[in-house]
């Protein structure tokens, strides 16, 4: 360990250097102009050269301590975040005008602060969501227990159904906590292949038709048959569809249209799924696509939605290296279109 590196703070280290220099620097000039040059004999005028040595030193170190005083000012406030930062309280920031060095540090940690921040937001936002959704079957779940036990209410078909459609809704969160956990992390593996998206649309629609049969949705597709296949994991994509369209079928009133359309274009595939719902307000669309944002939270949770559907769709389509985004005009509809490369094959014979 150096001299300047015992020292404890910067001020002391600047104040120490600057000390020395001018020291040496009188020392070096008394010398020349002394026994070099013969001004004068340092003898004879050795004490008015200690007292200006001394004098010019003392002046460098105050002026060096003043200076250093507003130089370390950010590094000092950025020590003073820390501290707080490390009992939990991410929201500090560190305010300079400096454009130096010192200044770069200060906006590289207010950056870092806010992202901090925003992540521990995010992450007590999942934890209360986490909770509320599993509370809501779970409770539902204890209730019809606790009714069979007291003979309030018996075992019969309908009963045990809705306990049945409670556990798997529990078991549906969890699945996708699960699989939105596996893809944010990288863990789950795409097996990407080519895709030829009018037989899958057609497939997921299917599923779709079978599953609310009573929706009164009509569901139309408008795929060329010439469209080039994509390179993606046939199941993941399926569950990017199929979320997006139950979305579409549940807030689309009876009597509506939902279309699946899809067209290449600069080497990647857009496809998109537009219905004549609702539509969204504007200041909502910023957020869809985060984990348990809901626009109608009652209506939402009273038809089974999980709130994790648009979170998965964005992890999916951005493994894939493509985006995805959403449009709507309150009163005529929303339109979700997500991207996916083609297959280089197909790019290569096109």
């Amino acid at each position: 360990m150096t001299l300047l590196q015992r020292l404890p703070t910067i001020r002391a280290k600047l104040g120490s250097v600057i000390v020395i220099a001018v020291g040496l620097t009188l020392a070096f000039v008394y010398l020349i102009l002394g026994y070099v040059l013969h001004v004068f004999q340092i003898r004879e005028h050795l004490w008015e050269l200690l007292f200006a040595g001394a004098l010019g030193a003392g002046v460098a170190l105050v002026i060096a301590r003043w200076v250093a005083r507003g130089m370390t000012q950010p590094l000092r406030d950025m020590a003073r975040a820390v501290r707080r930062m490390e009992m939990g309280d991410y929201g500090q920031r560190v305010h300079t005008d400096s454009v130096d060095e010192v200044g770069q540090l200060a906006q590289a940690f207010n950056r870092m602060s806010a992202e901090l921040e925003q992540v521990e937001r995010l992450r007590r936002e999942l934890v209360a969501n986490v909770g509320h959704e599993l509370k809501t079957p779970i409770s539902a779940l204890r209730a019809h227990l606790e009714n069979l036990l007291d003979g309030v209410e018996r075992p019969d078909p309908a009963t045990l159904q809705v306990m049945l459609a409670q556990s798997e809704r529990l078991g549906r969160l969890v699945d996708q906590l699960l699989d939105l956990s596996r893809l944010e992390s990288g863990e789950l593996p795409l097996r990407r292949e080519e895709v030829a998206l009018g037989p899958l649309v057609e497939e997921v629609l299917s599923e779709i038709r079978v599953a609310r049969p009573d929706a009164g949705v009509e569901l139309e597709r408008r795929i060329a048959p010439d469209l080039p296949p994509v390179l993606a994991d046939r199941e993941r994509i399926h569950q990017v569809l199929f979320n997006l369209l139950d979305n579409a079928v549940r807030f689309t009133p009876a009597g509506g249209r939902v279309t699946v359309s899809a067209e290449g274009r600069d080497g990647v595939v857009d496809v998109r799924v537009a219905d004549t719902g609702p539509g969204i307000p504007p200041e909502h669309l910023p957020r869809l696509f985060e984990r348990f944002y809901r626009v109608d939270p009652a209506r939402s949770a009273r038809e089974g939605g999980t709130g994790i559907g648009l979170a998965i769709c964005r992890s999916v389509v951005e493994a894939h290296g493509g985006r995805i985004w959403a449009e709507s005009v309150p009163g005529e509809g929303s339109v979700f279109t997500f991207e996916l490369p083609v297959a280089p094959a197909t790019e290569t014979r096109r």
